[in-house]
């Protein structure tokens, strides 16, 4: 049975996206082909393990990679998910970008108002969406992974600082699988992955993207890559950009953030005054 060796646990909208596409560009790691995030450990957990083998390769065929994994950014959030990571994976080893929490909740805005249709101003949404503050938790997160996984087994990166210094987070995550950092495509680099915009037909957008869910819900990702792959998408992201976060509205943010900072300096060894600075 192959199953991965490392997990892609978050946070959302923490430079994820770019995080799956840097690891895919390494011919000794193995992610998924037919679905970017396979959700096994919060969302399908009731489909059995031999489900979610068939999402990576063989045995005759995983021998030609170093490492398998697989990222789910949910996966740091959703509570039941760390003691079943343990029942299935207890060797595995976990990769985490960490965001200052009152961007990560504006991207998180950002990404509603691009994919879902969101109307209401930002301040309604995060004051009406108790689940957007609570995802900015990293501590409360942390503790439970803690309990079933040494910290050891971790390794964090700091979005702010993998945005300034990408080469060092290249090296970081080549020392943690053991691979050689030059296979890394550097052209990545150059990229903006999943910038917040208002689109075009939003309305329309939507509806596209929960097609797109349910479609993967029935394992009918062929058909959703087909549709993504057409160029239909690009006519949905024209669009203007979304405008910056209120500094105001930021500095209360980090305010209300401020304690679970704290916490998450003393859990996991970091500074994070990056985190409050202006």
């Amino acid at each position: 049975m192959t199953l991965p060796n490392f997990l892609g646990i978050g946070a959302m909208r923490s430079g994820t996206t770019w995080l799956d596409k840097i690891l895919r560009s390494h011919p000794d790691i193995y992610l998924p082909e037919r679905r970017k995030e396979v959700h096994f450990f919060d969302q399908y957990y009731e489909r059995g393990i031999n489900w979610y083998q068939a999402f990576f390769p063989s045995s005759a065929q995983a021998y030609t990679y170093q490492n398998i994994g697989e990222i789910t950014p949910k996966y740091l959030y959703a509570p039941q998910v760390p003691n079943r990571i343990r029942e299935h994976l207890p060797n595995c080893r976990f990769i985490v970008i960490l965001r200052n929490p009152a961007d990560r909740a504006y991207s998180q805005y950002g990404f509603s108002v691009k994919n879902f249709d969101e109307s209401r101003t930002f301040q309604e949404y995060f004051n009406q969406e108790s689940e957007v503050f609570m995802r900015g938790l990293y501590s409360q997160q942390f503790k439970r992974y803690l309990q079933y996984f040494p910290l050891e087994k971790f390794l964090i990166l700091i979005y702010e600082h993998t945005v300034n210094y990408p080469e060092q987070a290249l090296n970081q995550l080549a020392n943690f699988l053991g691979i050689d950092a030059n296979k890394f495509d550097r052209n990545i680099l150059k990229q903006r992955a999943n910038p917040s915009r208002k689109v075009r037909f939003s309305r329309a957008r939507a509806l596209a993207i929960r097609f797109g869910a349910f479609l993967q819900s029935k394992d009918l990702d062929w058909l959703w890559n087909i549709a993504k792959n057409s160029g239909m998408r690009r006519i949905f992201e024209q669009g203007d950009a979304l405008p910056s976060i209120n500094p105001s509205v930021r500095t209360e943010l980090i305010s209300k953030y401020e304690l679970d900072i704290t916490l998450l300096e003393d859990l996991i060894g970091m500074d994070l005054s990056v985190w409050r600075k202006g």
